[in-house]
This record gives C-alpha cells, sequence and structure tokens, in this order.
C-alpha cells in the first residue's frame, strides 16, 4: 500500500485567534488551533505523511474536547461525569473525551475529591438538606463513594444542629393544630425526608421543642372533635363515638383525654 504525502502549501491566520486554516497540495484540509500547529512544529513545505496527518487530526480532536470542557467549566465546577456527558452530548469519541479530561485533570480543572467537597460546603450554606440528601445528589453526579466519604470528614455538624434546630420550630409551629406526638412525628418525618440522620434530629427536638402544655393539648383535642362530631353526624350514637375516638386516637391524643372531651361534648 503507497503511503500517500501530502505538502502543506499554506498556513492562514482564522479571524478566531489562535486558529489556523491548513492547506494541503493547495486545497483546504481543516481548521487547527495553535496548540496544534506548535506542537507538531507545521510550516510551510513540510510533507506529511497518512500517519502523522491522523496523529495532527487526533490532536485537534482532543483539543476541541479540552476547549470544550474548558468553556463548561468556566460557569461552575463540574464533576468527571459531567464533563463526560457534556463531551458525549457534542459526539466526541470515548478516546478523545478520556483524553480531554486526563488533560483537564492534569491542570487541576477537573478534581472529584475537590468538587465534591465544594459541593457540600455550598448546600451546608446554601440549603435545607441533611447528609444523606447529599449524599444522593453527590451519587447521583457520579462521585466516586471513597471520595464522598473523604469528602464528608469536613460536614459541620455545628452548622447542622443550627440549621435543624431552626427547621425544629418552623415544623412543629406549622403542625400547632394537631396533637404534640403527632407535631413531633410529622416534624421528625419532615426532616427525615430532607435528609437528616435520626439522632440528629432527636437531639434538636430535645433542645428546642418545650414540653407538652396539657391546656394546648386538650384544646386542640376538641377543636379536632367538634369538626369530627360533626363528620358523622349522620351515625348513631355509639358509631359516632367510636369513630371518633379511633381518629383522635390516630392523631396522637389520649384514650383518657378523648374520652373525657366527648362525654362534655355529648352532656351539653
Amino acid at each position: 500500500m503507497i503511503d500517500l504525502e501530502l505538502t502543506i502549501t499554506s498556513i492562514e491566520a482564522q479571524k478566531r485567534l489562535h486558529r489556523f486554516n491548513l492547506y494541503l497540495n493547495q486545497k483546504f484540509a481543516f481548521g487547527i488551533s495553535e496548540e496544534t500547529l506548535l506542537n507538531f512544529q507545521l510550516h510551510k513545505g513540510q510533507v506529511l505523511n497518512e500517519e502523522t496527518l491522523a496523529e495532527i487530526k487526533n490532536n485537534e480532536h482532543i483539543n476541541q474536547a479540552y476547549q470544550t470542557g474548558l468553556n463548561y467549566l468556566s460557569y461552575q465546577m463540574r464533576s468527571c461525569a459531567e464533563v463526560e456527558a457534556r463531551l458525549k452530548s457534542k459526539e466526541y469519541t470515548e478516546d478523545v473525551i478520556a483524553a480531554a479530561i486526563e488533560k483537564l485533570k492534569q491542570q487541576k480543572l477537573l478534581n472529584d475529591y475537590q468538587f465534591a467537597l465544594a459541593y457540600l460546603r455550598t448546600m451546608q450554606k446554601t440549603s435545607d438538606k441533611g447528609p444523606y440528601e447529599i449524599k444522593k445528589k453527590l451519587q447521583a453526579k457520579k462521585i466516586p463513594p471513597e471520595l464522598i466519604e473523604k469528602a464528608f470528614a469536613e460536614y459541620d455538624t455545628i452548622s447542622e444542629q443550627e440549621l435543624l434546630i431552626k427547621l425544629v420550630e418552623k415544623y412543629f409551629h406549622h403542625y400547632h393544630n394537631s396533637s404534640f406526638k403527632e407535631r413531633i412525628n410529622k416534624t421528625k418525618q419532615r426532616l427525615l425526608a430532607k435528609g437528616f440522620d435520626h439522632a440528629a434530629i432527636e437531639t434538636a427536638i430535645t433542645a428546642t421543642v418545650p414540653t407538652k402544655d396539657t391546656e394546648q393539648e386538650y384544646q386542640t383535642l376538641q377543636k379536632l372533635l367538634a369538626k369530627v362530631w360533626q363528620k358523622y353526624h349522620t351515625l348513631p350514637l355509639e358509631i359516632r363515638k367510636q369513630k371518633c375516638k379511633q381518629f383522635l386516637f390516630r392523631k396522637g391524643f389520649t384514650f383518657n383525654d378523648i374520652d373525657q372531651a366527648l362525654n362534655e361534648l355529648t352532656d351539653d
């Protein structure tokens, strides 16, 4: 097989900075970066064989992928997987993507540990998410498990408790029309859903929630009883009472308080 040789007949600067048009045998071949130009020491009159030409094209593809990745990173930090997905969407080959990502890593522009650490700190400062939820988000960004754990060695538990206390106050107040027990349970459920640890939630509740106000608890019971009593107004008396008892017990009120409130209601 004859190795085709091509001669560089012209190298012209493009309007875009650091870009050049390469002409081979008097015909436009393709555009190249300044980096490719310098790496291969390209010059007019230089003769290129097919192997060298393939290397130049591959280097140029890697450089283009690198520039795409660099531009993507200019907006914010990204994980390696995010940059890889971005380059795949631009239809670069796997070999080119791997080389471009390695180049970004070598220049310390891509680092999954630093990304995870920065993401963790930002989430702690700007969100109301707990550690489990933050870990899930990092896992979704395909950060290796060992790097997530390494980043979480820097997790700020003091800031977590400060946030939890604010959230406990918020949710406990939000459920003021519920029984004390249900207010506690619903508050816990909301915080668990946000990814906080059960022990940390218990600590915040102990530090924040006052002791049960029995008078307020009984008033809340009476209000709920009045509503549910009306709801079951078409039922026979005993069935009506039983339905009300079941409903209120599920809401966290004690049988003694429920019986007392029912007796007061039916005696009126």
